[in-house]
């Protein structure tokens, strides 16, 4: 904005100078400190040598400036007795300074520096006017701003003083420099010619211009604000389009396709949005939790839903700049100002910066907000001020978050990641959208939900990519694959593999299990309350957790596999190291997400390992480690789905968690009819009478067991006897005399 000072080349700024000027010289009543007050006059762009000598000469006799002490009286020339002047010379550079002592001198000096400023002000209106014909484009943009803000004349002609001192000389203040805001206030109102009090209000931190981050507590323009850029660059196009944009809803999923999400939240969002509007101020909506999630996507649908236009807040202007806390703050209330409250509802994306105010060491540190985040205050005042439905949307966890900030919500949804039945929606939702249903068909684009947990960013990028690179049919399963793998591995993202399968030749036949229930009858009794039609919600309907126990490698992580294979069911695992946190309560958090993740795919939930996280509470030395297992009980009590359980030490378990499993399984070491069962089914050989007793005489064999030696025999190549395959099975039983633990099989 240099240029303004520089080069006055704009009629309307210029113009408006003068005027204030004017005022501010009609109403300044005291001496004159500062020279550069009368810069208007003695400036070398406005004024002439010859022009300055005439009106002072105008208006001054040449014996009141001979008096002058100033600098400016260079040489005077007496050509008689009576040392009469007949000729002054001047020094350009001293013009001001002569005028500042002509205006302290006394009130008929100073009466007639104010009519020689007046006359002189007319002469530079006239010029600009002769040389300035067209509209000035800041004119334009100021009126702009005035509408948008719907500004009184009062706060417009503050405005317009802020514009001013910015742009152009009119900079300095007649007592020199200046600090104090009632100072301020003081010369604000002199320039524009109102009340001080008028301006002192303006000038309030409730008010518009303060209200809108327009101007600072000094009544300054602000550094970072769109306002003082648009002011100088602005394109020409709707103010409001630097703040908020109209998003397009046409293509949002449908409201269906959100399932338990719209069932569970749907109707609350509907009364309560439908409510605002009669209301005296709008409702305030989180959607938070993990990025990818489709909280977006849900925003946008709600809006088709409930039929309404979704306004989305800028995070940024047209040109990525300005997108600052305060910037998106001002936006805000500028939407709510200027929207029709009837039929609109806002959409705050990525509010993570505006929402987070904390400033501790440890908020910091894990996630909280760093230095560029909003002031407290602020934002609270806009949460408690907004008119319209407003959703905000945030990655950042509700922790992160100062309570006084989260209160302030009418209402929140988190979004965890991605089931499955959302994957699946996304990829169809997806394909369809370009437009790839020869490429990708139905069946394909499943497949691709159940093996990659990728966000619905992730999916969109991979299918955009696979368009522009136009494969063919045969080729897009690996090319998907080849872009998939890389995003998942970035993104830290699991993938579906065979480890989610039973092993090669697993068959029930042959394991050891102790009870009076065979395994088929497990599965067919998990079958049963899969399907049953009986009301979830029944105190009385019995669950479905069971418990697998037994030594390591006797099957029960592959029994849970074939049980997921055999009832064509996504099998959720979740190890100790899945659900164990070093952080107070964040333990119980995972386990509540574990339970939700698979309630919402109506997934099988396993817990491996599950001694880890479920120990006797009765030798617990820390609250925590209480209230975790709490938490695990609890949700085994309210669990709708199916949840599996195994350890290898069974003796580890809390007490109180057993009635809690509707079928408790114990896995043992075979007995000899299984060992040869596995011995010839993995092997792909039929044993000896002999070598089947040497079989039957190995202690402690489990299926586990038997894999790893094939395994381990898998690449000597040529023929194996069965005598080495029992010497290995031999070293395998060895090794466990060690009592080393070994993760189940």
């Amino acid at each position: 904005m240099q240029r303004f000072k520089n080069n006055m080349s704009d009629g309307w700024l210029f113009k408006q100078e003068l005027r204030l000027f004017r005022n501010f010289m009609r109403n300044w009543k005291r001496d004159v400190d500062d020279c550069d007050f009368f810069d208007i006059f003695a400036n070398s762009n406005n004024t002439t040598e010859n022009e300055a000598k005439a009106f002072l000469k105008k208006y001054f006799s040449l014996e009141t400036l001979a008096k002058c002490d100033s600098v400016c009286v260079e040489r005077v020339r007496r050509e008689d007795g009576e040392g009469r002047i007949v000729h002054l010379s001047l020094s350009r550079c001293s013009t001001d300074g002569l005028l500042r002592e002509l205006w302290n001198k006394d009130k008929s000096s100073r009466a007639r520096c104010r009519e020689m400023l007046e006359e002189w002000c007319d002469v530079l209106e006239k010029r600009k006017s002769r040389t300035c014909r067209r509209k000035d484009p800041i004119e334009t943009r100021m009126g702009e701003i005035c509408r948008v803000l719907k500004l009184n004349e009062v706060e417009r002609d503050i405005l317009v003083y802020a514009a001013v001192r910015l742009m152009t000389c009119f900079d300095d203040f007649p007592v020199g420099n200046t600090s104090g805001r009632n100072d301020r206030a003081m010369f604000i109102a002199m320039a524009i010619d109102r009340p001080c009090s008028m301006v002192t209000n303006a000038l309030a931190a409730n008010e518009k211009l303060r209200r809108y981050e327009v101007l600072d507590s000094d009544g300054d323009l602000e550094r970072n604000s769109p306002f003082r850029n648009y002011l100088d660059n602005g394109d020409g196009e709707m103010l409001e389009g630097q703040f908020y944009k109209k998003t397009p809803i046409d293509d949002a999923l449908p409201w269906d396709y959100y399932g338990k999400l719209a069932e569970e939240h749907g109707g609350i969002l509907r009364s309560m949005i439908s409510s605002a509007k009669s209301g005296k101020r709008g409702v305030n909506i989180l959607f938070y939790g993990e990025p990818g999630t489709g909280k977006t996507s849900f925003a946008k649908t709600l809006a088709k839903e409930l039929g309404l236009d979704l306004f989305e807040i800028r995070q940024g202007d047209r040109n990525g700049e300005h997108n600052s806390p305060q910037s998106r703050m001002a936006g805000i209330r500028i939407c709510n100002d200027q929207v029709p409250r009837e039929r609109s509802m806002i959409m705050v994306d990525e509010s993570d910066q505006l929402l987070r105010t904390s400033m501790d060491f440890f908020a910091a540190l894990f996630g909280g907000m760093g230095s560029s985040g909003s002031e407290k205050g602020v934002i609270n005042s806009i949460l408690d001020e907004t008119k319209l439905p407003t959703i905000w949307i945030s990655n950042a966890p509700a922790r992160a978050l100062d309570d006084s900030v989260r209160r302030r919500f009418d209402y929140s949804i988190r979004f965890d990641k991605l089931g499955a039945r959302q994957r699946s929606a996304i990829w169809r939702n997806s394909v369809k959208k370009f437009r790839l249903e020869r490429l990708v068909p139905a069946e394909l684009a499943e497949q691709f939900a159940q093996k990659y947990q990728a966000s619905a960013g992730g999916i969109a990028m991979v299918l955009e990519n696979v368009k522009r690179m136009r494969p063919r049919k045969d080729k897009v399963a690996a090319l998907v694959e080849s872009l998939m793998k890389p995003h998942c591995e970035l993104m830290e993202a699991k993938t579906k593999d065979d480890a989610l399968m039973p092993t090669k030749d697993y068959s029930l036949d042959g394991l050891n299990i102790k009870g009076d229930i065979a395994l088929d009858r497990i599965v067919e009794a998990v079958r049963n309350f899969r399907n049953s039609k009986e009301d979830g919600n029944d105190p009385d309907r019995p669950r479905m957790n069971i418990l697998l126990w037994g030594p390591p490698g006797t099957g029960k992580t592959e029994f849970v596999k074939h049980l997921g294979k055999t009832l064509n069911s996504r099998v959720v695992v979740k190890m100790g190291s899945d659900l164990l946190s070093c952080w107070v309560g964040e333990t119980e958090k995972n386990i509540k997400r574990a339970f939700d993740e698979a309630e919402a795919d109506n997934a099988i939930l396993f817990l491996d390992e599950i001694d880890g996280i479920v120990q006797d509470r009765s030798g617990a030395q820390r609250s925590w480690e209480v209230t975790q297992v709490n938490e695990l009980l609890n949700r085994m009590e309210n669990f709708k789905g199916v949840m599996v359980g195994a350890t290898n030490f069974m003796d580890n378990l809390d007490a109180a968690i057993m009635r809690r499993f509707t079928f408790k399984l114990q896995f043992d070491y075979l007995e000899a009819d299984g060992k040869r069962a596995f011995f010839e089914r993995m092997f792909k050989t039929r044993l000896g009478d002999a070598e089947a007793m040497r079989l039957a005489a190995i202690p402690n064999l489990a299926p586990g067991d038997f894999r790893t030696v094939r395994q381990s025999l898998y690449y000597l190549g040529g023929s194996v006897s069965n005598e080495t395959r029992l010497n290995e099975l031999e070293k395998e039983c060895s090794l466990k005399k060690g009592g080393g633990r070994r993760i189940g099989f």
